[in-house]
């Protein structure tokens, strides 16, 4: 009776404006959504750089899609997928599989703004594959479960790639779903490379999608970039770059 009537305060919340803007509805039952409204997985919406799907269900067990797709700042048709489903029984999570794959350059940084515009642009290349259903820790009563992050860093002209500075990378994001609806994923690439005697790039690229205080109606999308370019005759450039801060709000019907 306690979970039942859990689920039915939740379904008589009054719908609330997020501070940024973002709330969505949903309806009792298997739900589906998406953010910015009506986007899709094929193509980029006109004023955010991601389009959000997936689909809730606050049933006796909680399911959870949450998918989020980061189209391409060049191919507005290509994007790179990173996906959670999820089964929460009365807290407890029962299931966790992740969802990948795809290529972009999502986030791009103008180097010469105010006087060549998109003349040198450095870039992200960002790749996801595996991930599939994740490990459960009857310690901790928590799934994890891992996927594969491949790409390069670039610099670009007028949207073409420089075949003389590219840093490949690999790395292992990490997606979780822990009690009390702590959910998320990270797929987070710290990488360096390239010559200091011609110009080396140290990179910080920030990619997060992640419940807020333990409320499976309230997610956090962050992406940002910080890197240090470096060449012996002009020193260090320091760039630090937040591309997405948006908190979406799941509010179901009043």
């Amino acid at each position: 009776m306690r979970f039942t009537y859990l689920s039915l305060l939740i379904l008589l919340l009054v719908t609330r404006v997020a501070t940024d803007g973002a709330s969505l509805r949903v309806s009792a039952g298997p739900s589906p959504f998406s953010f910015p409204p009506n986007c899709t997985n094929t193509t980029k919406p006109k004023d955010f750089p991601f389009c959000a799907t997936g689909e809730l269900d606050l049933g006796l067990k909680w399911v959870v899609d949450f998918d989020t797709y980061f189209f391409d700042n060049y191919h507005p048709s290509e994007s790179v997928l990173l996906g959670l489903n999820m089964t929460i029984n009365k807290g407890i999570p029962e299931s966790l599989e992740v969802r990948t794959g795809g290529c972009a350059v999502p986030f791009v940084v103008d180097l010469l703004p105010k006087w060549q515009p998109h003349l040198f642009e450095f870039g992200v290349r960002i790749c996801t594959k595996g991930g599939g259903p994740g490990k459960y820790d009857p310690k901790t009563k928590s799934y994890s479960a891992q996927f594969n992050i491949t790409g390069d860093s670039a610099l670009y002209s007028n949207g073409v790639k420089s075949t003389w500075l590219v840093a490949p990378f690999e790395a292992v994001g990490k997606a979780w779903v822990k009690p009390h609806f702590d959910m998320g994923l990270d797929a987070t690439v710290v990488n360096s490379g390239g010559d200091p005697n011609n110009l080396q790039v140290s990179l910080d690229f920030i990619n997060t999608v992640a419940t807020v205080d333990g409320s499976v109606m309230t997610w956090h999308l962050f992406n940002g970039m910080s890197f240090d370019m470096y060449s012996k005759p002009t020193g260090h450039h320091y760039v630090n770059k937040t591309f997405v801060d948006k908190i979406i709000q799941l509010q179901p019907p009043q």
